[in-house]
């Protein structure tokens, strides 16, 4: 059998040709492979095969392995052929009957006589095509294509997947289907969990805590679990952040200036943060302290003389006075001499500062003369000299004297901040700081914490050894940082996506051209520069003390150049053969920003420059806050609120950006539109752009230029030129921003209000209507301007919580955003809204104004037929009061009994006297305090008793004058009663027994308003009573509120809602609460009754309230009432209610408190407790509770997967 097998083989080449030298032939290269088969041969795929043949012999492989393919597919056949039948009859069945008599016939048994005993069964795990056949069949070609190779860098199977080899092969594990996503997570894991346990310090950590803490590459930080919530809170579903804003205790319902909404267990500040989108990790990476300087001068430098770059990007579009300051209070600065905290117009050469080197516990004194000077000119100024705009770059210098000796030993260094300032010398506008490290050694060396910094976030080692100059070679910054050249030329917005400046929006910088280089008589570099748009924040606010870092030698032409342009570049060298590319002017500062910003556009998916615009935007809306210019809490809160926005009415980053500070005239790239252009000369619907010259726009002229602009304004934000339309916003800008100009700063500031209105779907009018209703001026400053809040994370003393920062136009916006939300969905409009409340919104004074004023402001006069109709009601009342001669037709007596003394009785004192009349024929009991029942009969009887207890009559003489007066009041209160409830019947359709409440829940009484009617002094007073009233009886009647919820409520104001006393009757809280009310009544299937009823189950009297059990008891009651009002889970509504004070909701506030959170968990899927797990995260949450909330989301995405959608 052997020699047939070695027969075939030797058949399947020619083997005549002669051999070369050191080669075989191919028996004996088949016998030194190891193969005797053609099945041998064909188990390999044809170019291993083909490979390890040719090793030995020079025939012909691929000619010998068709045909060893061949010759096994006829075997195979012939093995098929002679294998089919068994000659064993296999009896099917017991056959009987006729059936019996004769042959069975040809079936498939008897024509095929399979062999059935050498068949597995279907799915059987022994079978040639179970999946265990085809993994144990791929592991052993995996093998043999492994052996075909001896390279020692291969990776073999028994590495990438240790497990297979030991996996267990049973029913379960074979046919159980498992996502792939696990198999890998479960790969990856072990991977890293054998790599973690050869590092000690890593030892004890989980993988995802490594992963979370870990920063390169880029693709690091990853928390896992917040990934999870990312994924599983995704579609319509509310998001981190969304929930914490959509069950937030507060509402901004109070019409005061506060923070408050979007708190649950934690600040307003860290919903903001959730709503960025980014891990704890993540965002902690970004706002970090940065461990380095702007500037790093050496002892050469400081004895040469240093000068810094110009400050052209400050302020690219206007003319603008400079000076530098030194910060107050600085360790490293013992003092300077003149001092340089303030601007000055002094003259002098330089401020010589005594400037501290510290190198552990050891100190030198240096005297540093800092000053301020131009890039040619030989003279310098005080360094706080107050320069006015010119053309020449102004620059600060800095230069030892007397010149600075090489120290005892190594490591001596200072640091201090240098302010760039503008204004006026009274008053100074900060604008940037830039920070100093000064060494005393010929190099800086790198603290521990910078050399880690390089480790940690770019994965290379910096140190006296290993410089970071390879840093800035393009290929290996690429590599590092994952970007291709194309995402590094948009990220330093270079060569092809070059910044542009609109043409329309013309700078009066007097630098704008250029600058004049030595022997040239024209000027270069004209503006603009990415550090104007585009890469503002990577380059910051100055380079290293190397400003000329090229490969090429500086010539003074160069140091020009480098001065005026300070943004970061790409420069190609010539080396060799070779021309690489490579950036330049880079700094350790910058690399640090520039590792941030490519994280956080990876992070967030927005081109560089929209993100560069909307990041520094947020930077410079928070004006002296942040002159260091970096990313900090409030960017993340900005992009926060820019990603909920976004998603929810799909506004772009530039437009958002827009919102806290300037509409950009600039783009970035060819084609790129500047946002200034599309919205007020896209398309050109004038002969003439709007060009911003920086001219005042006097709003009063009728000229046809000033009308024009006008026009172009209002066809750019889709106004018209009215006074509740462009006019308004106009004021607004001129009040709260400053006079209007045709620059960048007004029509910022008129787009941010205009978008805004766009946004939420309403009129310009309507949008500050609802801000002053909500924050009265600081709301509307905070539209117009756009400024930022400092935030405070930390507490100050430390036993208490740091102060809510003032409402910035991000918490403004997001509480806008509630009630725009909430009047859609009560299908109410501003204006209704605003009619109800009588709002002061469209006052302007900010001065406070007190409630009188506040209440005549909002009173608009009333038609004539309802000053008929008060003209009436006060005749009516004179018809209906109580008069002498009606109490003379009762017949009562009109003398005591008595048979010493009588005594005369006179019926109308007495009654006046105890407060049952009063002089007018009026009943003081219409006064009486509000309760669940009107009750006349009995405090009628009761007062009549009184009287007639002082009075000696007989007991049955008592009795009749009792009957009849108590008759005669009765009727008495009725028709004056009826007075009242017929005016408002008729003229507000309020139905006559909601009047006494109604009229109650405006502050005023039935009696009041009879007064009021007959007064003679003025209608004024019951024209307002009248209007307030009415206000009140519209929102009855409009939300269907019924006599007894307005009275249960009324009685008792804490079971609706504690909130403040407000500027408008009713109060915003009020209308709010009582919405909710009739909503939640009209939305599920209970009676009124049985709403009612469960406030007085959750306010019990005291007495039920003595101790703890009785406490628990009451608290359980109520939750298991409420939880069947809102056909919810019992033990869901206990979680919630918990947290409340009471244990229970107590009020309606608070039952509207737990609807939101029923809403928000089932928009979510969450359950209660995950929803306050969710809302209570914070950056300062340990991994296990974002462990919790992202198992919590996981498994509610679960669940509605596993819901089949009927059809």
């Amino acid at each position: 059998m052997a020699d047939d097998n070695t027969s075939l083989i030797n058949s399947l080449v020619n083997t005549e040709s002669p051999l070369k030298k050191g080669r075989i032939d191919f028996a004996t290269a088949m016998q030194k492979m190891g193969f005797t088969s053609v099945f041998d041969i064909v188990r390999l795929p044809e170019p291993a095969f083909v490979r390890q043949l040719a090793q030995y012999s020079d025939d012909d492989a691929t000619l010998a392995y068709d045909n060893a393919m061949a010759y096994a597919a006829l075997i195979a056949r012939l093995y098929r052929e002679h294998t089919t039948s068994s000659g064993t009859f296999q009896q099917l069945a017991q056959r009987s009957g006729v059936r019996a008599l004769v042959p069975v016939g040809p079936t498939y048994a008897n024509l095929f006589k399979e062999n059935w005993d050498e068949f597995c069964k279907v799915g059987a795990l022994a079978a040639i095509d179970s999946p265990v056949a085809y993994l144990s069949a791929l592991r052993k070609f995996i093998k043999q294509l492994e052996a075909t190779s001896t390279d020692a860098k291969r990776i073999l199977l028994d590495d990438r997947r240790p497990d297979l080899k030991d996996l267990l092969i049973d029913q379960e594990s074979t046919h159980t289907p498992r996502p792939m996503l696990d198999i890998v997570n479960e790969v990856l894991e072990r991977n890293l969990r054998r790599y973690l346990d050869g590092i000690s310090r890593k030892n004890s950590q989980p993988i995802h805590q490594v992963l979370a803490d870990r920063r390169y590459p880029f693709e690091m930080p990853y928390n896992f679990y917040h990934h999870q919530c990312q994924l599983g809170l995704t579609g319509t579903k509310p998001q981190l952040g969304e929930l914490n804003y959509r069950v937030s205790r507060l509402l901004p319902i109070k019409q005061i200036a506060k923070n408050e909404y979007g708190e649950v267990q934690e600040p307003v500040l860290q919903a903001q943060r959730l709503l960025c989108g980014l891990s704890p990790q993540q965002q902690s990476l970004l706002i970090e302290p940065s461990v380095f300087s702007n500037f790093y001068l050496t002892r050469h430098d400081l004895n040469k003389g240093w000068k810094s770059a110009g400050t052209t990007h400050l302020s690219p579009h206007a003319a603008m006075d400079t000076c530098y300051l030194l910060a107050p209070d600085q360790q490293d600065i013992a003092n300077v001499n003149p001092t340089a905290l303030d601007p000055t117009d002094a003259n002098g050469p330089h401020n010589i500062a005594d400037i501290t080197f510290h190198n552990a516990a050891l100190t030198q004194v240096a005297k540093v003369n800092i000053s301020s000077t131009t890039q040619d000119s030989p003279s310098s100024w005080l360094v706080n000299r107050l320069h006015a705009a010119q053309a020449n770059i102004l620059v600060s210098s800095l230069k030892a004297s007397p010149e600075l000796a090489e120290p005892d030993a190594p490591g001596y260094t200072a640091r201090f901040n240098l302010l760039t300032a503008t204004g006026t010398i009274a008053a100074p506008i900060k604008l940037a700081r830039q920070s100093f490290t000064l060494t005393l050694d010929d190099e800086y060396n790198l603290n521990a914490a910078e050399q880690a910094f390089f480790k940690q976030s770019y994965g290379v080692e910096a140190s006296q050894t290993s410089p970071l100059w390879h840093l800035t070679l393009l290929t290996d910054f690429m590599a590092h940082t994952g970007l291709n050249a194309e995402q590094v030329e948009m990220l330093l917005c270079r060569r092809t996506y070059a910044v542009r400046l609109s043409p329309n929006c013309p700078s009066l910088n007097p630098q704008h051209t250029g600058v004049t280089l030595p022997g040239s008589a024209g000027k270069v570099l004209p503006f603009p520069y990415p550090n104007h748009y585009g890469a503002c924040y990577v380059n910051g606010t100055g380079t290293g003390a190397d400003l000329y870092d090229s490969q090429q030698a500086p010539t003074p032409e160069s140091i020009i150049r480098d001065q005026f342009d300070n943004a970061m570049g790409l420069e190609q060298n010539t080396l060799g053969d070779s021309k690489p590319w490579r950036l330049t002017k880079t700094s350790l500062d910058r690399l640090d920003r520039l590792q941030r910003m490519i994280r956080l556009q990876r992070w967030t998916d927005i081109p560089f420059a929209q993100l560069d615009t909307l990041i520094i935007s947020a930077i410079r809306a928070e004006g002296d806050a942040n002159l260091g210019m970096e990313l900090s809490e409030n960017t993340l809160r900005a992009l926060g609120v820019y990603r909920y926005l976004n998603q929810r009415y799909g506004i772009k980053p530039e437009e958002f950006a827009a919102l806290l500070h300037d509409l950009t005239p600039y783009a970035s790239g060819e084609n790129a539109v500047p946002l200034f252009d599309q919205v007020f000369n896209s398309p050109r619907l004038f002969d003439t752009p709007l060009i911003l010259d920086q001219t005042l726009i006097n709003l009063d002229a009728t000229d046809a230029a000033t009308q024009k602009t006008l026009l172009q304004l209002c066809a750019g934000l889709g106004l018209q030129p009215t006074e509740d339309s462009l006019l308004l916003l106009a004021k607004q800008t001129t009040s709260y921003v400053g006079p209007l100009k045709r620059d960048l700063t007004s029509v910022s500031s008129l787009y941010r209000q205009a978008r805004l209105a766009r946004m939420f779907g309403c009129p310009a009018g309507d949008l500050l209507t609802l801000a002053g209703l909500l924050g009265g001026a600081a709301y509307r400053r905070a539209l117009a301007s756009g400024r930022l809040s400092l935030q405070t994370t930390s507490a100050t003393p430390a036993t208490e919580p740091a102060p809510s920062p003032a409402p910035d136009i991000l918490d403004v916006v997001m509480q806008l955003d509630f009630v725009f939300a909430w009047l859609k969905d009560s299908q109410q409009t501003v204006a209704q809204l605003q009619q109800r409340l009588a709002t002061t919104a469209a006052l302007t004074a900010e001065e406070p104004q007190d409630r009188t004023q506040v209440r005549l402001a909002g009173l608009a006069p009333l038609p004539d037929n309802l000053r008929e109709r008060l003209v009436r009601l006060r005749n009516d009342v004179i018809n209906c009061v109580v008069t002498r001669k009606q109490l003379a037709a009762l017949g009562l007596p009109l003398r005591t009994d008595g048979k010493s003394r009588q005594a005369d009785i006179s019926w109308f004192e007495l009654l006046v006297s105890h407060q049952l009349l009063d002089n007018d024929g009026l009943l003081p009991g219409l006064d009486k305090r509000l309760s669940l029942v009107d009750a006349p009969d009995i405090w009628l009887k009761t007062d009549i008793e009184k009287a007639l207890a002082l009075i000696n009559l007989s007991p049955e003489a008592k009795a009749i004058c009792e009957e009849k007066l108590v008759e005669f009041f009765l009727d008495a209160h009725d028709r004056q009663t009826q007075l009242i409830e017929g005016l408002f019947q008729e003229t507000a359709k309020l139905p006559p027994e909601r009047c006494v409440a109604v009229i109650h829940w405006g502050h005023e009484s039935v009696y009041s308003l009879l007064r009021e009617a007959l007064a003679q002094e003025s209608d004024s007073a019951l024209e307002e009573y009248f209007q307030r009233i009415s206000r009140h009886a519209e929102i009855a009647v409009q939300l269907r509120l019924s006599n007894s919820a307005l009275r249960l409520f009324l009685v008792n104001p804490l079971w609706l809602g504690l909130y403040p006393v407000s500027n408008s009757e009713p109060s915003f809280s009020d209308l709010y609460l009582f919405e909710r009310f009739s909503h939640w009544f009209r939305h599920q299937s209970q009676s009124e009754d049985s709403l009612l009823s469960y406030f007085s189950l959750a306010n019990p009297p005291a007495a039920k309230l003595k101790n703890k059990a009785l406490r628990k008891a009451v608290s359980e009651t109520a939750n298991m009432a409420l939880a069947r009002l809102l056909e919810w889970s019992e033990a869901e509504v206990a979680i919630l209610t918990e947290t409340l004070t009471q244990n229970r909701a107590c009020s309606m506030a608070e039952v509207d408190w737990v609807h939101r959170c029923q809403a928000a968990c089932l928009a979510s899927g969450l359950s209660a407790k995950a929803l306050l797990q969710a809302t209570d995260l914070s950056v300062r949450s340990p991994l296990d509770a974002w462990k919790a909330v992202g198992d919590a989301v996981m498994t509610a995405s679960a669940e509605a997967s596993s819901i089949s959608v009927p059809d």
